[in-house]
């Protein structure tokens, strides 16, 4: 396997770990909200969803640049 193709599998790994780390994120998100809207558990106050997924660091964010020079080569 040369170098291009190891490069691009780990790239492609990357990126599907991170949507794995926002679903996950959204999904306790959602059970923090159902039971708050059931009046258990607490919330974190309010806060707007693109607020939460902000906090997320930029190293952790996929670079769509990345996959549009895939499909312009």
């Amino acid at each position: 396997m040369n170098i291009r193709n190891q490069i691009a599998q780990l790239q492609q790994r990357a990126c599907h770990s991170q949507f794995s780390n926002d679903v996950r994120d959204i999904s306790n998100l959602m059970d923090e909200l159902g039971a708050a809207a059931a009046g258990g558990g607490c919330i974190r106050g309010e806060v707007s969803l693109l607020e939460i997924l902000s906090e997320a660091p930029a190293q952790h964010r996929p670079n769509p640049s990345l996959h549009n020079q895939k499909e312009t080569q």
